[in-house]
């Protein structure tokens, strides 16, 4: 969305001509305009890091004296009259290298067989790993974890055995049962179950507690809805015809983020009671709570 005397620019995606705000990024521009640029490490929610680097198109301009150069669209703010190819040879050659070394890396993976087979990567000219898992390492899982809860999981390793879950393999305590890092994951390689009474996650098992609204509390602020990692807490003209938080219950994921924004206290978790919330803290960090 443009605002109130925002720069824009013109650019050129294959082809097209297109107006964009000044400093917003390639990858998002190119979507807004209908144009498709494959990326596993993306997320709108999340600042973009480049890392599975599958969204790379190739970029020139005009005064160049015909220069082009690959970029990661994610990370590639617009400026004025840039020309971008999203499927040169150049740019396809690439995709298909990455493509290559992820099909060798997560053989098992439905995802990245799906998209390897699209750019024509039939066969890994590497060594298929040997009892792999589905990680990528795209960092999405950690990114998430880090911006909306409590950094409970992180990478370990380096090189080829670089991989991402909790501290020296152990159930995070951190961790508060959310799942955004297992609904995140492109390739399915977080296992988590969700039950009627409880979320599964990292060798960890959490009670689901339905966020419930009072209406008469509710101010329709929004905190909810900007605080809910996965979308479910939002602001809707209700029955009666005042504009207040909706929470669907099938929904919720009981994570409380919604909880802890809410500045009127219109939002609870009726089995989340301080006391109960006591029982199940760490012991080191009960003497702190009062």
């Amino acid at each position: 969305m443009n605002g109130p005397g925002q720069d824009m620019v013109t650019l050129t995606i294959d082809g097209r001509k297109v107006r964009a705000p000044s400093g917003s990024y390639l990858l998002q521009v190119a979507r807004d305009a209908g144009i498709e640029i494959p990326t596993l490490c993306d997320h709108p929610d999340l600042e973009p890091v480049g890392a599975c680097r599958l969204c790379m198109v190739e970029v020139t301009h005009p005064d160049w004296n015909g220069w082009k150069g690959l970029m990661t669209s994610c990370l590639y703010p617009v400026a004025e009259g840039i020309v971008v190819d999203t499927r040169s040879p150049k740019v396809m050659q690439a995709r298909r290298q990455e493509l290559d070394l992820l099909v060798a890396r997560v053989p098992g993976s439905a995802a990245i067989r799906k998209l390897a087979d699209q750019h024509g990567c039939k066969e890994s000219r590497f060594a298929v790993q040997s009892n792999a898992d589905n990680c990528i390492v795209c960092g999405l899982c950690t990114r998430v974890c880090e911006t909306f809860a409590t950094a409970a999981i992180t990478t370990f390793d380096r090189g080829a055995t670089k991989n991402v879950g909790p501290f020296a393999g152990k159930p995070p305590t951190e961790c508060i049962g959310c799942g955004a890092c297992a609904q995140v994951c492109p390739t399915d390689n977080i296992p988590a179950e969700r039950t009627d009474a409880d979320f599964r996650i990292w060798k960890r098992v959490f009670p689901t507690h339905v966020v419930v609204i009072d209406d008469s509390r509710c101010m329709g602020c929004g905190s909810c809805e900007e605080a809910c990692p996965f979308h479910v807490a939002r602001i809707a003209l209700r029955s009666d015809g005042v504009r207040g938080a909706v929470i669907a219950p099938e929904s919720c994921r009981g994570c409380g983020a919604c909880v802890g924004a809410c500045p009127s206290g219109a939002l609870d978790q009726k089995t989340f009671a301080w006391p109960a919330l006591l029982e199940q803290a760490p012991a080191s960090t009960k003497g702190g709570v009062s």
